[in-house]
């Protein structure tokens, strides 16, 4: 099994393709917060960020340009969404992530189950406003180790793509620290119900979860006047 998205860049195996590698890297870094969305880059500053060389970096550049994260046009920024896109984003999430937490419940080992409690443990400690961007970190490895769990390679990649897109707004809802208790509050049910394999219990914590995060996201981009 190939190693999580989270790994820092030297620790992701050094067999996949460097564009590959590339690829991921910058995924992950415009999920956890590190790339500022409101921020346009060069392919200078992105290659030394990442300490590459431009060739391989405008392979990725270019893939995820082609999957929608990264706007088109000169320099690197991240793509802005419509209330239409958000909409439809939060529907796939809707469709996908309950599915992979049930699989997750399924499949979760002990290992498992402790690094999402440990996640979780850093969830809490950075619930106080001054660590916000601790707490947005903490809930990106959630995902990250949940879907790992549920052992579905090709459902994880769609399901972080997305997620990914609505990084910047995601932020902007946990501004509020009610929002980042319902995160809290949702993380200990699912890990308690993965600790039962207690794979409809999580389905459905996950889908309430999604619907109160798809509510919270479209309030901050009003619907259309008809």
């Amino acid at each position: 099994m190939k190693a999580p998205p989270s790994l820092p860049f030297e620790q992701i195996p050094r067999t996949d393709p460097l564009p590959e590698r590339i690829y991921r890297q910058i995924h992950e870094k415009i999920a956890n917060g590190e790339i500022d969305p409101s921020v346009r880059m060069t392919e200078t500053q992105l290659a030394a960020m990442l300490g590459v060389s431009r060739t391989p970096l405008r392979e990725a550049l270019t893939r995820l340009r082609h999957e929608g994260l990264l706007a088109a046009g000169r320099g690197t920024s991240v793509a802005s969404l419509s209330r239409t896109d958000l909409e439809e984003i939060m529907e796939l999430r809707l469709l996908i992530e309950p599915y992979l937490a049930a699989r997750a419940a399924t499949l979760a080992t002990p290992q498992g189950l402790r690094a999402l409690d440990e996640v979780v443990r850093r969830e809490v400690a950075a619930l106080p406003r001054p660590a916000l961007q601790k707490f947005v970190m903490a809930n990106h490895d959630f995902r990250v180790v949940l879907v790992g769990l549920a052992g579905n390679k090709r459902l994880a990649e769609a399901a972080s793509r997305h997620d990914s897109q609505i990084q910047a707004l995601r932020r902007a809802t946990l501004e509020k620290k009610s929002n980042r208790e319902t995160v809290v509050r949702h993380h200990q049910l699912l890990v308690a119900a993965l600790g039962r394999h207690d794979a409809q219990a999580a389905e459905t914590i996950m889908r309430d979860l999604m619907l109160q995060a798809r509510e919270s996201i479209l309030a901050l981009i009003p619907a259309p006047r008809s």
